[in-house]
């Protein structure tokens, strides 16, 4: 039985913290630690499926959301706990649970066995932690895509306001838990299991990770001024403040289009599909995380 495996993405950590890490894991009496490399981020969900089956009791993920998206696919609904070195552009992920990014205090709350226990979602049956959606935010991040290692952050802004600019109005017919929601022209659908995005916005205030619901947000904005507006009541943690914005919540969502329409899983673009069929799963996730976070 290994005690810890660190599952490293290379495209995103360097082999000097993959080190460190594990150094500091055995200097804090983990015997058995184990580092697997993986080369895409989507080789993360076997990797943890087989660090779960020779019975790691934590899994560390060094890499973006991407990776740990795909490791978690692995590990919803196992006793293992997913431990996260936030390396990628966004982080959506550490941002949404305040995870810390230095080692040291990953490795503190591992050896203090801090938990928390918390809800994924899934869309078309593939696993997702923090958020979904199709429209503008795919646009965004489809062009930001070439330039997000070099850019880092600012790769999304640029790519933000060319696709603000440039957005087209699409039909959607959205509903929950089987009821008609809306019906009409939209810019962006966007579905999320956690509140909290970066630099104080939150999508959806209140919402948690624990919280038994996933909550979608119809957007109808076009153009800078409009976007900005519902950027704005983000900021102040009132999006339904916006005219251009329609909020609501359950436990499951369905999401359909005239044509397949890319759609995005915690920061990563998917192919096409024509209907989107988001579900709630409670409690299915242990992630190592300060118990004491308000997401």
């Amino acid at each position: 039985m290994t005690d810890v495996v660190v599952i490293a993405n290379t495209e995103k950590i360097p082999k000097r913290d993959v080190r460190e890490l594990k150094d500091s894991l055995v200097v804090a009496g983990f015997a058995k630690v184990k580092v697997v490399s993986v080369q895409h981020g989507s080789n993360a969900t076997a990797a943890a499926a087989r660090a779960v089956k020779h019975g790691a009791a934590t899994v560390v993920v060094c890499g973006g959301d991407g990776t740990v998206r795909a490791a978690a696919q692995a590990l919803v609904g196992t006793p293992a706990a997913l431990a996260v070195v936030p390396r990628g552009t966004a982080n959506l992920f550490a941002s949404a649970l305040g995870l810390p990014s230095e080692i040291d205090d990953i490795v503190g709350l591992i050896v203090g066995h801090e938990r928390r226990t918390i809800d994924t979602a899934t869309c078309n049956g593939g696993t997702f932690c923090v958020m979904a959606g199709v429209g503008f935010d795919v646009r965004m991040l489809d062009g930001a895509e070439d330039g997000k290692e070099r850019m880092g952050t600012f790769a999304y802004v640029a790519s933000g306001v060319r696709a603000a600019r440039q957005r087209k109005l699409f039909n959607a017919s959205i509903t929950v838990d089987g009821e008609a929601l809306f019906d009409g022209k939209v810019s962006c659908v966007l579905v999320g299991n956690a509140g909290r995005l970066k630099a104080g916005i939150e999508a959806f205030p209140g919402a948690t990770p624990t919280d038994g619901l996933i909550h979608v947000a119809i957007v109808t904005a076009t153009g800078l001024r409009q976007w900005g507006g519902i950027l704005a009541a983000a900021v102040v943690r009132k999006p339904e403040w916006s005219r251009n914005a329609l909020v609501s919540e359950g436990a499951s969502i369905t999401v359909e289009f005239a044509k397949k329409r890319q759609f995005e899983l915690d920061g990563g673009v998917k192919t096409g599909a024509k209907s989107l069929e988001f579900r709630v799963r409670p409690r299915s996730l242990h992630v190592v995380a300060p118990l004491e976070h308000s997401a």
